[in-house]
């Protein structure tokens, strides 16, 4: 049995579809493929060397409290890693960071 291709975006599910249907590529297909899959992404990205690293000590040190400084790195790699605008989670709100770390420590297990 071959490997699967992983699907990146809308353009793979279309292409998947056409070529189950009997449509054969060109070249046009291909560039609406490559740029709807960067529109539309699914999934996640694969984290940077240093990401995966900080995320690696960060989970590690088993922090019971956040700093900013803290907070802005993980959200910057959350944001990255799940395709998401940047936005400022209430720093307070305990529920939406924990939520957060915990898709961050699913990325590095």
């Amino acid at each position: 049995m071959g490997r699967t291709k992983k699907i990146k975006g809308l353009g793979d599910v279309i292409a998947k579809v056409t070529e189950a249907v009997g449509i054969e590529p060109c070249d046009g297909c291909n560039q609406r493929k490559e740029k709807l899959n960067k529109l539309f992404p699914i999934g996640t990205k694969e984290l940077s060397d240093e990401q995966y690293n900080y995320l690696t000590d960060f989970f590690k040190a088993d922090y019971k409290i956040l700093n900013t400084e803290q907070q802005i790195k993980l959200m910057n790699i959350y944001c990255y890693a799940y395709n998401y605008q940047a936005f400022e989670p209430c720093v307070n709100c305990s529920g939406v960071w924990k939520s957060i770390i915990s898709k961050l420590r699913k990325l590095i297990e």
